[in-house]
């Protein structure tokens, strides 16, 4: 079945389409790189899908179906390249980008790829610590006047 009819089968029915009131729609399947509803990012309607996702270990996995793939052997018909969470953002969009346009893939979606794996190498690499703010020194009169009133509230003695 080409990939048209497949599109023009599943693009009002399916179960991954997450539908806004009067803005955008959204699909959440797997290989649509944008999470976007249309026929150029679909994971069900394209047959060459290249889908890109954080892995548990906290890397980043490529996955694409191989082009000799069987329609009957599906878990088989996927390669995966699997980079840890210490490779560099530069090296991931490198890579990225060779699996989608280096290898004549589908060199349409290189740039998306590329973004995709940019944001999640960068999201990987944040702490879950944040650094703490301190509010800002006081300078001149207003820490002047700010010690002088604790002084006085320190001078006032409660009989009780």
């Amino acid at each position: 079945m080409s990939a048209d009819l497949q599109w023009l089968l599943v693009r009002k029915w399916n179960s991954f389409q997450v539908k806004g009131g009067n803005g955008p729609s959204f699909s959440k399947e797997k290989g649509n790189l944008l999470n976007r509803h249309s026929h150029k990012y679909s994971g069900l309607a394209n047959s060459k899908v290249i889908n890109i996702y954080a892995n548990p270990e906290g890397g980043i996995t490529v996955t694409k179906v191989k082009a000799d793939a069987k329609p009957n052997q599906v878990a088989s018909a996927r390669s995966h390249v699997a980079l840890r969470k210490s490779t560099g953002p530069r090296r991931a969009n490198k890579i990225a980008a060779a699996e989608t346009a280096g290898k004549g893939y589908r060199a349409d979606l290189r740039q998306v790829a590329v973004a995709r794996a940019s944001a999640l190498s960068r999201a990987a690499t944040r702490t879950a610590n944040p650094p703490k703010s301190f509010p800002p020194k006081q300078r001149g009169k207003k820490a002047q006047q700010s010690t002088s009133a604790s002084k006085k509230e320190e001078d006032v003695i409660e009989l009780d």
